[in-house]
């Protein structure tokens, strides 16, 4: 389990037995992964065959980060259920790759809604003076950034300097970098769409985009507020940093649902696999971007 090495400094790695309030934890937190693994497995098959310039490139990147982040919490948990040790060499590799896929997904949130905002605010600008390849170009950025991360934190780590800082420092730079930038565009873009522009076409993905940084704001991104207290010294259950992480899973878990509950309304009774669902969720934006493109570019 993600244990209790954030918040005490006991020399002892070793869990001498199964809490039961942790060991269900576990359970929850593993069916969540391998459930959150298939759906966002789905998605990346999908998305896969989208075109290469499109803002289904950032849809695709996050359900990368969301797929590993599940897979290597999933790994974390059953080692943890194998050896109880929660500070050996393999946890902290486990736990880094973690943070890596956990800052990849916030980083990439936030641009997603800052780039939606701008999108609505200033559309004409947004398709007109778009760099070509902006969507690959900052994904790979995102991805760069969150690598150096989380390999400055593990050289830390391992070399034992600040003893546990460096994880409690990597999210307090996601909370300092992400929440603000994350809140403010998407009040910006709830606003915008829902209450000034309502004769406007509204996209599927739109939706999908507010319901998703909705469901982090509320399931992922108290992890960071845990770490934060105990970093500042005012300590918090450990049960609550399990709590963080199985919220966590569960934000990863729940964006597919997401992209597929927006994208049956207004089907009625037709009958559509979760593929062609998802498809028409992506296809729409495309086709929208397409039709600004050639239709006020040219003004």
């Amino acid at each position: 389990m993600n244990e209790t090495q954030h918040s005490n400094t006991s020399t002892s790695c070793y869990d001498k037995g199964l809490d039961n309030e942790v060991l269900v934890f576990a359970i929850f937190t593993m069916l969540f992964c391998v459930l959150g693994m298939l759906g966002n497995g789905i998605v990346i098959q999908v998305l896969g065959f989208c075109k290469r310039n499109t803002f289904a490139i950032y849809i695709l990147n996050l359900s990368f980060a969301d797929f590993g982040l599940l897979t290597i919490e999933l790994i974390i948990e059953i080692h943890w259920l194998v050896t109880h040790l929660y500070c050996d060499f393999p946890y902290e590799l486990f736990q880094t790759i973690f943070l890596l896929m956990y800052s990849a997904g916030q980083f990439l949130l936030t641009v997603i809604s800052i780039d939606r905002c701008i999108s609505v605010l200033f559309p004409v600008w947004y398709r007109c003076h778009r760099p070509g390849h902006w969507f690959t170009t900052v994904s790979s950025l995102i991805w760069l950034i969150s690598f150096t991360l989380s390999a400055i934190h593990l050289t830390l780590l391992l070399r034992k300097v600040f003893g546990n800082s460096p994880v409690m420092l990597q999210f307090m730079v996601n909370a300092v970098l992400c929440l603000p930038l994350m809140t403010i565009s998407s009040l910006i873009l709830f606003i915008k769409v829902y209450f000034i522009s309502k004769h406007q076409r509204r996209g599927k993905l739109l939706l999908a985009i507010l319901l998703t940084l909705m469901f982090f704001l509320i399931l992922a991104f108290p992890l960071n507020v845990f770490y934060f207290s105990n970093y500042v010294g005012q300590g918090v259950h450990p049960n609550l940093v399990h709590y963080g992480y199985l919220c966590t899973c569960i934000n990863s878990t729940i964006n597919p649902l997401i992209y597929f509950m927006v994208g049956r309304q207004k089907m009625g009774k037709i009958k559509k696999t979760m593929k062609e669902i998802l498809q028409k969720v992506f296809k729409e934006e495309e086709e929208i971007s397409e039709e600004m493109e050639t239709s006020e570019c040219k003004i």
